[in-house]
């Protein structure tokens, strides 16, 4: 039992770090396997290349996005060697890393 409250204030900081890691892994792999599926031409298409064009671009933008905040929560549990994650991540996503751009309409 631990007796500091900030050992266990600590620990279960520790542990809730732990499980956002999980859950932002998990939608990152989410995003990363919709990128693959419409790179290999696995996604039905759409009416017209503007909207081909645009779901590619928003696509390609939430998977840099949820990338970067799998780097972050990595960070805050300690990981700090993001070699092997990356080497699996195609160029496009890595060159994007970082929050999404807004437009001033979704603002």
């Amino acid at each position: 039992m631990i007796r500091d409250p900030m050992q266990a204030l600590e620990r279960d900081l520790q542990a809730e770090r732990a499980s956002a890691l999980a859950r932002i892994n998990d939608l990152f792999q989410k995003a990363l396997e919709a990128w693959e599926a419409l790179e290999s031409g696995q996604l039905p298409s759409l009416a017209s290349a503007e909207a081909e064009r645009g779901r590619r671009l928003e696509l390609r933008d939430l998977t840099s996005e949820r990338l970067w905040m799998l780097l972050v929560q990595r960070e805050s549990v300690g990981l700090r060697d993001h070699r092997e994650l990356l080497q699996r991540v195609p160029q496009e996503i890595r060159k994007r890393i970082g929050p999404r751009r807004r437009t001033s309409l979704e603002q």
